[in-house]
């Protein structure tokens, strides 16, 4: 074995290990840390939505970060420090499957404002704790709106 070899596998092995963890920590955060409650409102269409399209394509990227995680974890298993010669079936469409909804979602942040404003809804334009967070069904609701302390 050439000398070089063994720290070409460690770290092979730690940035399998690294993206492993990255992946676990981006779905914890996406599923502990976003506010159900701004999902909540958009569903059943209150007087007053909170909305942010970066929540809506967060939960769209869960399923990469799930593919990641595997497609790291078998890199760990695999002898060597050589690319992997041979995908699996259940890889290949659990990729397709999850870039599908990552577009998916992520046309859906952009739509959701326009289907708000379908429905007659008004942007609050600098009214609560985030500008252009809140859709109102009247314009006089948006006064209404508290900012967080």
């Amino acid at each position: 074995m050439r000398p070089y070899t063994k720290l070409h596998w460690v770290g092979f092995k730690f940035a399998g290990v690294f993206l492993m963890a990255v992946s676990l920590a981006m779905i914890y955060s996406t599923i502990f840390f976003i506010e159900e409650y701004r999902l909540y409102s958009i569903i059943t269409l209150d007087n007053i939505i909170i909305y942010n399209g970066k929540v809506i394509t967060a939960i769209g990227g869960i399923p990469i970060y799930i593919y990641v995680f595997f497609f790291s974890f078998r890199t760990i298993l695999q002898k060597g420090v050589e690319r992997l010669k041979k995908g699996t079936l259940i890889g290949t469409i659990w990729g397709l499957f999850s870039l599908a909804c990552f577009v998916f979602f992520m046309c859906m942040s952009w739509l959701v404002p326009l289907g708000l404003m379908a429905l007659d809804y008004t942007l609050c334009d600098g009214e609560g704790d985030v500008p252009g967070l809140y859709y109102a069904s009247k314009p006089e609701l948006c006064k209404t709106i508290v900012s967080k302390p």
